[in-house]
């Protein structure tokens, strides 16, 4: 005789549980289409399905056993009622369910799920009118209104009798423009997202073309291949979106800029501006100092502008761009230009031809020099040297031959953005192997 320990039982039990559940099964048929399964809940057991049309649809249960009862309960499985079935064999089918009831099968004493019936023909979505609403805040949203008629569906929890309402979906498509950051650019798109109750939907944000919109559904319509669509009126929205960059057109020693990136004047900068035309049409650029920012440094129409920053101080640019009615406005693009205080200093040696990349080069260090003039002598007053920016400097040559090494003069005149006049003399040293043979005669 088979003994069974103790310490298995639970684990026998669900083990039979599982063999049972894996071998007794619900099936629903007919109607319009096949039959929709929209929710699976399986913490309480329970599964809905849509069917179009009741009168033909079959519910049938199918296990080992030939002995079936079915019930039906309207809000909780605690009130429900037995429902005659026809048994074949080990299937049981319902005869002629009801739409708004879930129906389950004891079996045994358990019951290995519940199944809830919506008859969706009666429900359909009848679309009358969809149109963009009016509305003080489309720069940033859009709503919309019309007449859509569609009665709740609702199904209920077997074990806490909650009701709970199937949620519609639909499906939205419009046109509006993608920014490309990498290429600069917007480019046209049409897009489509998936909405819950339309007349309740916010768009946000808006589209950035004028458009109309295509509302489709319900999606459960869709599976029954019954789904509607309906256009709004053409649409012409006001919503801007803005992006700007600058470029760097030309600086002392300097190729790029970001903001708020301390720089050496003078500096020009091209400040570019980009939006959503044609809705957006009017771009002004500002810029000013902040110790003044009442008294413009310019106020350019245009959405390009160039400007040459000669004097150090911190200033801002910014970008205002406003659509053609001129009800929406975006000034959220600025920049912050820091040009720093002047300074000019001198190195007294360097060794050209001896080290390429390390010291070979006679450079000036500086921040913010708007004018310059520099010259190199030997110690006869001959000029081996002459430079108006402050970013070159002298390779030590004259002729396209080394001079020789020893004592040189420089005589600087320069100009800071902050007003500083430099006037610098002084010596240099010219450190160089003698092994190095294309020196130039001394004049």
């Amino acid at each position: 005789m088979l003994k069974i320990n103790y310490m298995m039982r639970p684990l026998l039990a669900c083990m039979l549980l599982f063999t049972y559940t894996l071998h007794a099964q619900y099936s629903v048929t007919g109607g319009r289409g096949t039959p929709h399964e929209v929710v699976d809940d399986t913490a309480n057991k329970l599964k809905v399905y849509l069917v179009y049309g009741i009168e033909q649809v079959e519910l049938a249960y199918t296990s080992s056993s030939t002995s079936h009862k079915w019930f039906r309960y309207k809000t909780s499985a605690l009130e429900a009622e037995a429902v005659a079935s026809t048994q074949t064999g080990t299937q049981s089918v319902v005869d002629r369910p009801e739409e708004g009831y879930g129906y389950f099968v004891e079996e045994a004493g358990r019951l290995s799920q519940y199944i809830w019936i919506i008859d969706y023909s009666k429900y359909a979505v009848e679309m009358q009118d969809f149109y963009v609403e009016k509305s003080d805040n489309a720069c940033t949203e859009l709503w919309f209104n019309g007449k859509i008629v569609m009665e709740p569906m609702y199904y209920w929890v077997p074990a806490t009798g909650i009701r709970r309402e199937l949620e519609r979906e639909f499906e939205l498509t419009y046109n509006t423009l993608e920014w490309s950051e990498e290429e600069k650019h917007f480019s046209s798109n049409t897009h489509t997202e998936r909405i819950g109750n339309p007349l309740k939907h916010i768009l946000s944000p808006p589209p950035l073309a004028d458009t109309d919109f295509r509302l489709t559904g319900d999606l459960f319509a869709r599976h029954f291949e019954v789904e509607q669509s309906i256009t709004t009126p053409f649409f012409e929205t006001v919503a801007i979106e803005t992006h700007a960059d600058t470029t760097m057109v030309s600086s002392y020693g300097t190729n790029m800029v970001s903001d708020g990136e301390k720089l050496s004047a003078p500096v020009t900068i091209r400040f570019n501006g980009y939006a959503n035309s044609p809705v957006a049409s009017l771009y002004i650029w500002k810029i000013w100092n902040n110790d003044q920012p009442d008294d413009l440094l310019i106020r350019y129409t245009g959405e390009e502008v160039t400007y040459t920053f000669e004097r150090g101080g911190t200033y801002t640019a910014l970008l205002e761009v406003s659509d053609r009615t001129g009800a929406c406005v975006d000034s959220t693009k600025t920049f912050e230009i820091k040009i720093t205080e002047s300074m000019l200093e001198v190195p007294n040696v360097f060794s050209p031809g001896v080290s390429p990349g390390i010291n070979d080069e006679f450079k000036v260090a500086y921040k913010s020099i708007v004018t310059f003039k520099g010259w190199i002598f030997n110690r006869w007053g001959v000029e081996m040297f002459r430079w108006t920016d402050p970013s070159q400097g002298w390779d030590g040559k004259k002729g396209g031959k080394y001079v020789p090494p020893g004592v040189y003069f420089y005589v600087i005149e320069a100009k800071g953005a902050d007003g500083e006049s430099y006037l610098k003399k002084g010596d240099i040293n010219i450190i160089r192997s003698k092994r190095i043979q294309d020196a130039i005669i001394e004049e």
